[in-house]
């Protein structure tokens, strides 16, 4: 089964990741200690996610695994450098398993992000000189550093077979210590499936340990072939049994007989290889725990069962030779005393002696099985059972012992039945959880379905409970955009009354407004403007017509960008700081938010924050566990597979947390 991707393999992908060629970082996360996932806002497509595995695989993909709470100091790093930086080029070292992200920053400065594909792998962070800013795994080789501020040097590179003639690959092969299959594989870089499929479609003897003039030509000639068709065939996914094994750019002559699936892309191949079989992976790894803590329960009751038996058994055995006891007492009474007598006259031996010749002669000498001199006990054969006696204690001091300890397992035996009951209770309750009950090791990813945006989602934004959309600038930009290109003669202009708040429009479409509507756009205002940064509860919001905002300023005044110039009455209101976030069910699971009345009103569930302490990703994990909990097991994988990123578009600047609802 493949674990990484090979050269080939690599070639492949870095010609189709050509298409996110202009992208620019949003943002760089690390989920494991060895995956990197960058997410790029591709124009014309959007946001695409591009995993880099270090040894591994380099890919876009659907299935973005969950992001730390905490970013590693790596991730932090790249955010630093990486922060809004344009991704110029991408392209393959020579034909080794080096992958080389070339970034142009924010202040037009030059970064390389080289991902090492062999091996353990490695990601490393350069400036346009090559030096190293921060590496994944900081090593040190015998030719080479891999740590901050050394000189990035690529280890020793091979030959490439696609820029050799026929004559070099001739020579390759004679010169190599193997046969012509070995020569490619290893020598050339084509990996053990591709050297195989290339000396078949060359029909060249794979064995052979020279190959002549034409038979390099065609296996130039089929080398050839093979990248030609990258691109152009569709890559499939090879199963074996139903089991995925392989993967490949273009299908491959090897593999005719077995079962395959083709892909429109080979990166929709990639991941559905690799990011499948990890959910696959973390899947049997919560079923292994699953089962394991389920066993340990089943033993944990197996083995209060048996200890109740044991106790149960023990209880009764005691209590009946309490009973045997009375049952012949005067016999048992007088053999005690006789010995108790006997003791202060005679040895053991000769109280031994004794018994024996009084056996068949005398009913109680019958009676004594044997005697214990170093524990000073006699033991009785009493109704076919043996019994224990201390000689010190009468006959009634001796029943009572038996008594007292068939009183005390009796005791145990109640509490172990009582952890037997708790047991039982712990495994249905259990198996009712099923394997939702443990979390894998690490998050598995969650497959991430594109919904195509609408044209107001690039503002602050909200449907009123009337039906209205309204709409807030994010920024200064957006502010300026949002008034010039979208507040129309009909609509009404909003803005809290303090520095920085964002401008917000209602869209009546020539409709009358109603008074929750514009409360609503009032709180709306509130709560993104710079009062839920300062924990403010409420503050003064107004609203005037299209014709009193303008851009221009009294004489020897300035506008900044995004601000505008009130004339004429204003119509003052209050609104409260506070916001609802929520999701609608449909076809599709869609994140909503806005003032709680809007949000309730729409939603199917929601949660009410308020200013507060945590920051934005920390509220937002929060929000989409109180989702799911709201919703239930029928759609939590879809809650689940929400991007992150979609709820923290709805949070207010500054931190929050999640309140009580007061409805």
């Amino acid at each position: 089964m493949k674990t990484s991707m090979s050269s080939f393999d690599i070639l492949a992908a870095v010609r189709e990741l050509q298409e996110i060629i202009g992208a620019r970082v949003n943002k760089v996360f690390q989920p494991t200690p060895s995956e990197l996932r960058i997410t790029l806002n591709v124009r014309g497509k959007g946001r695409e996610d591009l995993v880099i595995e270090s040894g591994k695989r380099i890919h876009l993909t659907a299935y973005p695994r969950p992001a730390p709470q905490q970013p590693s100091m790596f991730a932090m790093a790249l955010r630093k450098h990486l922060g809004n930086a344009i991704l110029e080029e991408i392209k393959q070292v020579g034909f080794d398993r080096i992958v080389i992200l070339s970034f142009t920053g924010r202040n037009r400065e030059r970064y390389n992000l080289i991902a090492e594909l062999f091996g353990k792998g490695n990601v490393i962070l350069t400036n346009d000189s090559y030096e190293i800013l921060a590496v994944m795994l900081p090593k040190r080789y015998s030719t080479r550093e891999l740590v901050g501020r050394a000189k990035y040097q690529l280890p020793p590179a091979r030959a490439n077979p696609f820029e050799l003639s026929a004559e070099e690959i001739a020579r390759v092969v004679s010169e190599s210590k193997g046969d012509l299959v070995r020569a490619l594989a290893r020598d050339l870089g084509l990996g053990g499936l591709y050297a195989e499929e290339t000396c078949l479609r060359a029909g060249v003897d794979k064995n052979a340990k020279e190959i002549d003039a034409e038979e390099a030509s065609r296996v130039k000639a089929a080398l050839e072939e093979l990248r030609a068709k990258v691109g152009v065939e569709k890559p499939e996914i090879v199963f074996e049994e139903g089991v995925a094994i392989d993967l490949t750019p273009v299908p491959l002559k090897i593999y005719a007989q077995h079962e395959r699936k083709s892909f429109a892309s080979f990166n929709q191949a990639l991941d559905e290889y690799f990011t499948k079989h990890e959910v696959e992976r973390l899947a049997k790894q919560r079923e292994e725990k699953f089962k394991a803590e389920l066993n340990r329960l089943l033993f944990r009751l197996k083995s209060q069962t048996q200890t109740i038996k044991k106790y149960l058994q023990e209880e009764k055995e005691l209590r009946s030779k309490g009973d045997v006891i009375y049952l012949h007492f005067n016999e048992v009474e007088r053999i005690l005393n006789v010995l108790r007598s006997a003791r202060e006259k005679y040895s053991w031996q000769e109280i031994e002696a004794r018994i024996k010749q009084g056996k068949g002669k005398v009913k109680e000498a019958e009676l004594i099985k044997r005697l214990i001199p170093s524990r000073g006990e006699v033991v009785l054969t009493l109704d076919g059972r043996e019994v224990t006696l201390d000689i010190r204690k009468s006959a009634a001091e001796n029943a009572e012992f038996f008594y007292e300890r068939s009183k005390k397992l009796k005791s145990k035996a109640i509490s172990a039945r009582e952890a037997v009951l708790k047991t039982v209770r712990e495994i249905r309750e259990f198996k009712a959880r099923g394997v939702e009950a443990f979390e894998a090791e690490v998050k598995a990813p969650q497959k991430r379905v594109k919904r195509k945006k609408e044209w107001y989602e690039k503002f602050r934004w909200f449907v009123s409970s009337d039906g209205f959309l309204v709409l807030g600038g994010r920024d200064a930009v957006s502010n300026e955009m949002l008034v010039k290109k979208h507040l129309g003669k009909d609509d009404i202009f909003v803005h809290a009354d303090i520095h920085g708040a964002p401008a917000v429009i209602i869209r009546t479409e020539g409709k009358e407004v109603p008074e929750a509507t514009i409360q609503e756009a009032f709180d709306f205002a509130a709560s993104y403007s710079r009062a839920w940064k300062h924990g403010i509860a409420s503050i003064e919001v107004y609203w005037v017509k299209p014709e009193q905002v303008s851009k221009r300023a009294e004489s020897g005044e300035y506008v900044a960008k995004g601000a505008f110039v009130i004339r004429g009455r204003r119509n003052y209101g209050i609104g409260k700081v506070r916001i609802a976030i929520g999701v609608v069910l449909n076809e599709e699971v869609r994140v909503i938010g806005g003032p709680p009345s809007a949000i309730r009103a729409r939603a199917n569930a929601y949660v009410l924050l308020a200013p507060g302490r945590s920051k934005s990703r920390e509220v937002a994990e929060r929000i989409k566990r109180e989702l799911a909990k709201k919703l239930g097991e029928e759609v939590r994988g879809k809650i689940e597979g929400i991007p992150i990123e979609d709820i923290q578009a709805f949070l207010p600047p500054g931190t929050s947390d999640i309140v009580e609802d007061e409805r």
